[in-house]
């Protein structure tokens, strides 16, 4: 009798320890949950402070162009001083709990995709570290995607291919209007169009910019503005000495262009006859600005793009021409 009962406790006790087992893991399961949904509620919330954090970048930024670009301070005596945010084309701040970085590019110093010369793409490719076969093809493609008939170039695209992905879709054939629409266009990644980390042959890394950052739709001309284009871009402008690029771009950071016959005074180079036709100094007061918001103390970042257009006609002084709410990290 001794042993029956020692052996029904034993069974007990083990039964007991399955049970705890059991509670153990259904609490740790419960908890493990409750940590996911924390942390997802947690970073719902810092995303949208982000979100908000970056539309009050974009606002304060748009204020403060249009009080240099269209009410410029009375000259005088300049005291060395920071340069100014503006000039260097970064604005930061905070909103509440959020704070904002916001990058200006003026769209003047783009090209446009709607009339970039073959020859100026192909260069272009080049600066950006992209080589054949991928620049054939991005090449070609471009030019197919944008003309008006039905001809396939050598390494280009219509709608035989375009129609074959999935979803399928049809060649443009006509004018691009966003920078956006070139990912449609065959052989543009989106490595190639927002940026890319590469690797040298020595083992180094260099950041190649993106296709994005070079291209606009929203200036008139094929003409290029000197003081506020990307290096990539003076780069690929025909008949530019990449001495001259480089030395161009340097001097306009302290002191801007005002007329293109400057810079033959200004520095020791000599932009020829090919060169000349493709430079500009005017402005289109069209900018692109790229805000970056995150809740102070927070991982969680959100990345907002809007082109604007100073407008003294509108009544806040600018127009909204395009907004991105879901730019991708680039």
């Amino acid at each position: 009798m001794t042993h029956k009962k020692a052996r029904e406790q034993g069974v007990i006790l083990i039964a007991l320890l399955w049970i705890l087992t059991a509670l153990a893991v259904i609490a740790m399961s419960f908890s493990r949950e409750s940590f996911v949904e924390v942390a997802a509620a947690r970073n719902l919330r810092d995303s949208a402070i982000g979100y908000y954090a970056a539309r009050a970048g974009i606002a304060y930024t748009a204020y403060q162009l249009i009080q240099r670009r269209m009410f410029p301070p009375v000259k005088q005596v300049e005291l060395p001083g920071p340069p100014d945010p503006l000039d260097l084309g970064i604005v930061k701040g905070t909103s509440g709990d959020g704070e904002y970085e916001v990058e200006i590019q003026d769209e003047s110093g783009k090209i446009n995709i709607n009339f970039v010369t073959e020859e100026q793409l192909r260069a272009l490719m080049e600066v950006l570290g992209i080589v054949s076969p991928d620049s054939d093809i991005i090449v070609d493609s471009i030019m197919d995607w944008r003309d008006v008939d039905m001809l396939r170039r050598a390494n280009g695209a219509e709608d035989d291919y375009y129609q074959t992905l999935n979803p399928p879709y049809k060649a443009k054939n006509g004018r691009v209007d966003t920078i956006e629409e070139l990912l449609l266009v065959r052989g543009i990644s989106k490595d190639y169009f927002y940026g890319r980390t590469q690797k040298m042959p020595d083992g180094s890394l260099v950041h190649r910019p993106g296709m994005w950052s070079c291209f606009t739709v929203y200036s008139i001309t094929n003409r290029i503005n000197v003081n506020f284009a990307p290096l990539e871009v003076l780069l690929s402008i025909p008949g530019m000495p990449p001495q001259a690029a480089q030395q161009i771009y340097e001097r306009r950071k302290t002191k801007p262009f005002s007329t293109i016959d400057e810079i033959n005074r200004a520095l020791p180079v000599n932009l020829g006859t090919t060169t000349a036709p493709y430079l500009s100094t005017d402005l289109t007061n069209v900018y692109s600005l790229i805000a970056r918001g995150r809740r102070q103390n927070s991982r969680a970042t959100r990345l907002v793009r809007a082109v604007i257009f100073l407008d003294p006609r509108e009544s806040g002084g600018y127009r909204t021409i395009y907004w991105n709410d879901n730019v991708p990290s680039y």
